[in-house]
């Protein structure tokens, strides 16, 4: 049995903060072909290539980070958000071969996950650190424009969704 739609007082449906009709499940996919996340790689680079000052083409450059680190080392947005440098790199500057994290959804259950980073990981960090130098290995990896936190889940979701319906992908994708 579906869920009943909810109506605002307006009478237009209820919606929640990514467009969902409350109550009704949506569906999820990943990307299921090569030229899908080419797709997606290409879709950054081009706008890294026409970003129209530095701020943008940053941006870009970490949205572009962003999405090779996310698919490669398949964790929730909300981890996702909270990586920094000293999860991937040394303080010398070498990377480390894996790191140990506790996911924020099994906080309570006490697991943990060993992420393994493999060369488009390491390679999408070095290309972003050659372009923009780290101060801090304590930093977030995709900092946020406003302060000097991270990016929000939404954000990423945000981010993720309108690039890949920009790059001509169907099915609604998760981050």
């Amino acid at each position: 049995k579906k869920p009943e739609v909810r109506y605002n007082k307006d009478g237009s449906i209820d919606k929640r903060h990514n467009n969902k009709i409350a109550g009704v499940s949506s569906e999820v996919y990943p990307f299921t072909t090569e030229e899908e996340i080419k797709s997606m790689i290409d879709l950054f680079n081009k706008r890294i290539d026409d970003a129209l000052d530095e701020n943008k083409k940053q941006i870009a450059c970490r949205n572009k980070m962003m999405f090779l680190i996310g698919i490669n080392l398949g964790i929730r947005a909300s981890d996702l958000c909270g990586l920094k440098y000293n999860f991937f790199m040394n303080n010398n500057g070498t990377f480390k071969d894996f790191y140990t994290l506790q996911p924020k959804k099994t906080r309570k259950t006490g697991k943990f996950v060993k992420l393994y980073f493999n060369q488009v990981v390491k390679k999408a960090i070095t290309d972003y650190i050659e372009e923009y130098p780290i101060q801090d290995m304590d930093e977030y990896l995709f900092k946020s424009r406003k302060g000097n936190g991270s990016i929000s889940e939404h954000t990423l979701w945000d981010i993720m969704n309108k690039a890949a319906i920009e790059a001509g992908i169907k099915q609604n994708i998760g981050s």
